[in-house]
């Protein structure tokens, strides 16, 4: 590999659905993910589709990178 290589960061909040023992609020977490130019999503185990999101949105995030999201390509293949 040669040049500039570029990873995606995620901030992932958990126990989304632990609205009660809420230590961060979902701003805070936004704000925090941005100061670092990152993406930012909730997630629950009880509810698997957040975590397929999660998935889902890192990919997204590195096919922006590569340039491939901007030029229409979707070539990816997760294991």
């Amino acid at each position: 590999m040669v040049g500039k290589v570029q990873i995606p960061i995620m901030l992932v909040g958990n126990k989304k659905d632990l609205h009660m023992e809420r230590v961060i609020s979902y701003e805070e977490g936004k704000a925090l993910a941005e100061s670092w130019n990152a993406a930012f999503l909730e997630s629950s185990a009880k509810e698997n589709q957040t975590a397929v999101d999660v998935f889902r949105r890192i990919i997204l995030e590195a096919e922006k990178m590569d340039g491939a999201a901007s030029q229409g390509k979707s070539s990816c293949s997760v294991m």
